[in-house]
């Protein structure tokens, strides 16, 4: 009987690499796969630091003794992921670029490669995640059948959880998708490729910034590569001119403006892509900083919709990853627009932010933050 196949989204780190020894471990006909999905001499630079993380990919395949493959996925990504941040970003909202990614490039583009191209029956990735079908998909019954209402789930690590980012999965992604350190902590996944000898990539550092574009020293810069000025003007609450700017998109709710004047400091309270003013506030947790309620667009439900035959429900939600789920109420608007109104202000909820919703450990699914209709007093 042969061998289940399955691929896995090599990215050069210590949880892709863990995440294929535990599949090999566990008798499955494994494969790496690294995917370039930025080109670093678009931007006119001659390095390119993909390199390092390519090369680590190539070096764990090799310690693991799994074929390696690598797959261009530049013109995909450019498509799906980085115009669609690009106009968010022109208009003053603040998009989670790794969250389309996932959808689109990870679970769609990869997942149809590796299993058109190369025979794989699932595929599988280093996120801190689990399904109900099992880190390892060892609650299926049969590997062909097409397992109805799978549920994601928080991983066991809430330090490490990335549901947050997974959000808006469809159910065929998560019928032939697995997460091997789903239930297990950075700590024991460092362990475990000290262990086996991965030692280059057993202590290296996260990746950090947008999805496989990376952490950018002077992010402003990058994005004006792409972006137009727009100037536009700097103003109080009240409407007093503080200064002027060079586009909405270098702001973000909640952010600190570089302007003197107030020894609280100068943050961004309101963006008006329309006439290009942004509003600033005093302090850090000034009072229009706090939503008391908002209204999200086309929720995306990952198993079922928890409105479907009720007006409103309470559920937890999070507008970024590292915050803790805080229970709040849901309220349908009209066919495809929810309101939110969570039991305490939230602080810094942007539009274009994607508001994710649990019920204790499963993640129920997400939309994009359309318009704060309340915040504290002032």
């Amino acid at each position: 009987m042969s061998r289940l196949r399955v691929a896995v989204a090599m990215s050069g780190g210590v949880d892709s690499a863990v995440s294929a020894l535990l599949l090999k471990r566990r008798g499955f006909d494994v494969f790496g796969v690294y995917m370039i999905n930025w080109d670093r001499a678009e931007e006119g630079t001659s390095t390119c630091p993909r390199t390092k993380d390519e090369a680590d990919a190539r070096y764990a395949c090799e310690k693991l003794h799994i074929p390696f493959i690598s797959v261009n996925f530049v013109k995909e990504y450019w498509n799906d992921v980085f115009v669609n941040m690009l106009e968010n970003y022109r208009h003053g909202r603040t998009v989670v670029p790794d969250i389309a990614c996932n959808r689109h490039i990870k679970f769609e583009r990869f997942r149809n490669y590796a299993v058109e191209k190369h025979g794989a029956q699932f595929i599988a990735t280093g996120h801190y995640v689990s399904t109900s079908l099992g880190d390892f998909q060892e609650n299926r019954l049969r590997p062909a059948e097409n397992v109805p209402d799978i549920r994601l789930l928080c991983g066991l690590d809430p330090l490490k959880d990335q549901s947050y980012f997974l959000c808006t999965l469809k159910q065929e992604q998560l019928n032939v998708a697995m997460f091997p350190v789903g239930s297990m902590t950075k700590t024991n996944v460092r362990r475990i490729a000290k262990e086996q000898g991965l030692d280059e990539i057993a202590t290296k550092p996260e990746s950090m910034g947008i999805c496989f574009v990376g952490k950018r020293k002077n992010f402003n810069g990058f994005i004006d590569q792409y972006i137009e000025p727009c100037p536009g003007e700097i103003r109080t609450l009240s409407g007093k001119l503080l200064g002027r700017h060079e586009g909405v998109h270098h702001f973000t709710l909640g952010k600190r403006i570089p302007i003197q004047g107030c020894h609280l400091g100068y943050f961004v309270a309101n963006i008006d892509s329309e006439n290009r003013i942004v509003y600033a506030c005093k302090g850090s947790h000034h009072p229009s900083l706090y939503a008391t309620e908002f209204s999200i667009s086309e929720p995306q439900w990952i198993c079922k919709n928890p409105l479907a035959d009720r007006e409103h429900v309470t559920v937890e939600c999070r507008i970024q990853r590292t915050h803790p789920p805080i229970a709040c109420s849901l309220k349908r608007l009209g066919e495809s627009v929810l309101l939110v109104k969570p039991v305490l202000p939230l602080r810094a909820v942007a539009n274009g932010q994607m508001c994710v919703f649990y019920n204790g450990r499963e993640c129920l699914g997400g939309g994009e933050v359309q318009k704060i209709t309340s915040t504290l007093d002032y």
